[in-house]
């Protein structure tokens, strides 16, 4: 690996700096996004409580009701790119508002459709609602804090992620029980207005002295453009990873519930209840694994690799027919060992990178998990369909084997995934 202190360009954006505490307005900032997110992967979870209901009211087989998840993603994948360009382009505040909006409007169409082909496009629009939201709260959440902070800042608004479940899990179980799937959809549509309400109100600007020393710490990378994004490879390694962990993430959350209900016969109470160990599980290493790659300056294979590994150990005993109670535990430790990556994953080039392109660049890298929630969903149904359901779960163990190469592959901290930019402009200029 070469060493980044020979690269001139790279002298004051690698500086160490001692850490600082978070701004007010960086906090602010954290807990509207985070409110955001919570509304997210509630409206995107509650599909997924709800889904042995819809299949039974609109006579869907295993294969159409993973098709249904799969819908959003294709969508969300789609959007994700052109999305975070627009997100830099128009900025993080209006994008975020728009698209939480959108969402929560086709979030209250869920509950209208009335067959499968309906159904199907209503989720589709859904993911274009979405899809530009990952990329306006991160570009937000590091418009207003320094690279130390950065991973950080975002690891604990990323730990919406499992309130956001917990609330699906939870209240979504209670208003199926009360009112029905169709009116669960409704009230949290309602509910995803108000927020974005709230972050179109009360969003703070961005501060000139923020502003400021931004500038200072992106000046020696002020020279990367999109286009520079787009051809690198250490960035499309980084889409690796997230596609590896989305195969987990995204097949686990897409068929638990309905494996419980369906095949273990757990009341869907019980399996709500349930769910709050792995999901709290992973919340709290999304916050600790982001805590622990700022620390380790974003050297994200100290975390994923052995996480990975932990993960295949997991989800090979979950390919045994378990005891509930212990394949529920499996869930926890597996929830627990790939959330520790997720901040990993996106840590060098969030903190390498100048902000002005950040949206692009996680919005790239974000593609990857959702190119997994297309295929895995429907994937795993098929096997549920035509061999067994230990068999589905044992499909998961690819993601891991894809994370942790990709983790060995693509350069292994900030400073080299940003050297890797001046090292290619000079290949080039060498060529010309």
């Amino acid at each position: 690996m070469s060493n980044t202190s020979s690269h001139p360009a790279l002298s004051q954006a690698q500086t160490k700096k001692p850490r600082t505490r978070l701004s007010r307005d960086a906090k602010l900032a954290v807990l509207l996004f985070f409110l955001g997110w919570v509304m997210s992967y509630a409206d995107r979870q509650l599909i997924t409580l709800a889904l042995p209901y819809i299949g039974e009211d609109l006579s869907l087989s295993p294969t159409q009701q993973g098709m249904l998840i799969s819908a959003f993603f294709v969508t969300y994948a789609i959007v994700q790119i052109p999305g975070g360009m627009l997100v830099d382009r128009l900025g993080a505040k209006r994008t975020a508002v728009a698209g939480v909006l959108a969402w929560s409007v086709f979030t209250v169409a869920t509950g209208t459709a009335g067959s499968f082909a309906v159904m199907l496009a209503v989720r589709a629009l859904f993911g274009i609602g979405e899809g530009v939201y990952p990329a306006a709260s991160v570009k937000a959440v590091a418009e207003r804090t320094t690279s130390e902070q950065r991973m950080t800042a975002t690891g604990w608004m990323y730990s919406s992620n499992a309130v956001g479940t917990i609330v699906a899990a939870v209240a979504g179980a209670a208003l199926i029980g009360f009112i029905g799937w169709q009116g669960a959809f409704f009230v949290l549509g309602a509910v995803g207005v108000l927020v974005a309400v709230a972050i179109g109100v009360f969003l703070p600007k961005v501060r000139a002295d923020s502003a400021a020393a931004i500038a200072v710490e992106e000046e020696a990378a002020s020279t990367i453009a999109t286009k520079d994004l787009f051809r690198s490879a250490a960035l499309w390694g980084h889409v690796a990873m997230f596609f590896g962990y989305g195969v987990v993430a995204w097949g686990m959350s897409a068929w638990v519930p309905s494996y419980l209900v369906s095949a273990r016969g757990i009341p869907l109470g019980v399996v709500a209840a349930a769910a709050v160990i792995p999901v709290l599980a992973g919340g709290v290493a999304s916050i600790l694994g982001g805590r622990l790659v700022d620390r380790l300056g974003g050297r994200h294979r100290l975390i994923v690799v052995p996480g990975m590994l932990a993960c295949i150990l997991v989800l090979a005993m979950m390919t045994q027919e378990l005891p509930v109670p212990v394949f529920i535990t499996l869930i926890g430790l597996l929830s627990f060992f790939s959330g520790m990556c997720y901040m990993p994953v996106f840590s060098s080039p969030v903190r390498g990178l100048p902000t002005g392109v950040v949206g692009t660049a996680y919005a790239t890298i974000s593609t990857g998990s959702q190119v997994a929630g297309i295929l895995t969903p429907t994937i795993m149904g098929v096997v549920v369909e035509n061999v067994s359901w230990e068999a589905a779960f044992g499909v998961l163990i690819a993601g891991c084997v894809i994370c942790l190469v990709a983790a060995l592959l693509v350069p292994r901290g900030p400073e080299e995934f940003l050297a890797s930019f001046a090292r290619r402009r000079k290949a080039t200029a060498d060529a010309v």
